[in-house]
């Protein structure tokens, strides 16, 4: 539970500073990890070997939208600091979870700022794109887009994945949401 509020609080101060600024410091990232190694290594702590693989899980999970031009790197080591407190076995819902809070919080920021048919044609022209090379057996790759539909602060939908994650984790909250 210490570990889970620790990575709350360095969650809040990481989406207050990407709404802020657009970007996460790296060493708030790096306070994270440390902190994270701290706790893996306590008596009740998930360990050390489960904590760097989560953090592996983490990175390489949202490297690929990073290569992209999705995200920035500050959000990749994010989520490699999530994974470094939560491991490896939390992380596929961890990030499942990131992703459906990412394409909503997504939508509604393309909704505000009237970019919504750039990003729909954006994500048309990269499947379409990676259809075509597939058709012609060449080796599918997604090409990044020419004109963005704006950036957004995506620390929000990490943190987003990580607490409900937690909250569907924890048996005794679900048990007690089931409740109302």
């Amino acid at each position: 539970m210490t570990a889970f509020l620790l990575l709350s609080g360095l969650l809040l101060i990481a989406v207050g500073h990407d709404f802020r600024h657009r970007r996460i410091p790296n060493s708030l990232v790096a306070a994270g990890m440390l902190a994270a190694m701290a706790c893996a290594g306590a008596p009740d702590g998930i360990g050390l070997q489960l904590a760097l693989a989560g953090m592996a899980f983490g990175l390489l999970s949202l490297l690929p939208l990073y290569a992209l031009g999705g995200l920035g790197a500050g959000d990749v080591k994010l989520m490699a600091m999530v994974g470094a407190f939560i491991g490896p076995q939390a992380m596929p819902l961890t990030l499942l979870a990131t992703l459906i809070a990412g394409g909503v919080l997504t939508l509604a920021v393309t909704l505000r700022r009237g970019t919504t048919r750039r990003m729909l044609h954006n994500v048309r022209d990269m499947l379409c794109s990676a259809w075509w090379r597939l058709a012609c057996r060449q080796m599918p790759r997604i090409d990044p887009v020419p004109a963005s539909a704006g950036r957004m602060p995506y620390a929000l939908a990490i943190a987003s994945g990580a607490w409900l994650q937690w909250m569907l984790a924890d048996s005794s909250l679900a048990a007690r949401l089931a409740l109302y």
